[in-house]
């Protein structure tokens, strides 16, 4: 069993094993587990700079397509020369990039799909079967994840691209009663954004309005992937996980992330008693380990 673990912001992968030894400790012996790091150095989450020492590193600190798309490329990369991977585990924003990667590598797939459908009756192997692309994971597991963002410009475009002037005025204030009178999806994507933004601000030390500043582009603007703008839904099993006294706010962020997913593919959400970290010793270690053993069983038995 191989699993990919992406770490959250401010952070990195020796902060990210240590969130995860009580799992590991208890996991079976065989599987092994590959730390991936971001690449965007940033300042320490809040308590990290006084246990580990720097550099800290994000996966995106302007959340907009072109730097979460350079995040996706370290994950390709991290398949091609690491891979391939049995699953995935993202924790804080790197469970939001997670999501972002899995949900546009599925779009592209349908989307390449369609067209094959269109040029053939059917797409087949030479043995007669359909041929599907597999999914670059066969499970996922969301630890506090946040709220994805597109790395797709035309999704950005989608969002955004048609604002008159007297909206993007509105936009641009950053202002709660200015951004309600947005027409959709515009308003929807960037409520959901600015509730992320100010959630989380005591980590990335960024105003939620700061990211829509009028010296920003619309092109480079950060937008939030949402279920009523993205159709697309993940079909492999996913298991979400959060802390009973986590970041404000994280039961819609989680509630985003389970919108996302196939509904019997998606696990109940996991509640421990350790905020925004992973309980390192005691019964939730072995509940969450439980869990995840629960949805790794899944993921076999849809592949077999």
């Amino acid at each position: 069993m191989k699993i990919l673990c992406l770490h959250g912001y401010g952070t990195g992968p020796e902060v990210l094993k240590h969130q995860l030894s009580g799992l590991t400790r208890e996991a079976d012996s065989s599987w092994e587990f590959h730390f991936l790091s971001g690449e965007v150095e940033c300042p320490p989450a809040p308590g990290i700079e006084n246990a580990f020492p720097p550099p800290y590193y994000c996966w995106t600190q302007s959340f907009d397509a072109e730097t979460v798309d350079a995040a996706h490329g370290l994950i390709e990369e991290a398949i091609e020369e690491h891979g391939p991977f049995d699953g995935v585990l993202g924790f804080s924003q790197g469970a939001a990039i997670l999501a972002s990667f899995l949900l546009e590598d599925a779009a592209a797939t349908a989307t390449a799909a369609t067209a094959a459908t269109a040029a053939t009756a059917a797409a087949q192997d030479e043995h007669g079967h359909d041929a599907k692309r597999r999914p670059p994971f066969q499970f996922a597991i969301f630890c506090s994840p946040t709220i994805p963002c597109t790395a797709d410009p035309d999704y950005t475009r989608l969002v955004y691209g048609t604002l008159s002037n007297e909206d993007q005025e509105r936009l641009q204030s950053g202002q709660a009663e200015q951004i309600a009178q947005l027409p959709d999806p515009a308003r929807a994507v960037t409520e959901e954004f600015i509730t992320f933004a100010t959630a989380v601000e005591p980590v990335t030390r960024k105003a939620a309005s700061s990211f829509f500043h009028r010296s920003r582009p619309l092109d480079r603007l950060p937008a939030a992937l949402h279920p009523d703008v993205l159709p697309i839904r993940l079909s492999i099993p996913t298991l979400p996980i959060r802390g009973a006294n986590d970041i404000p706010n994280m039961d819609d962020f989680v509630a985003c992330i389970r919108s996302f997913c196939g509904g019997s593919q998606c696990q109940r959400t996991v509640l421990h008693s350790a905020g925004h970290d992973f309980p390192k010793s005691g019964p939730e270690v072995r509940q969450l380990l439980s869990a995840m053993e629960s949805v790794i069983l899944q993921s076999q038995s849809l592949t077999q």
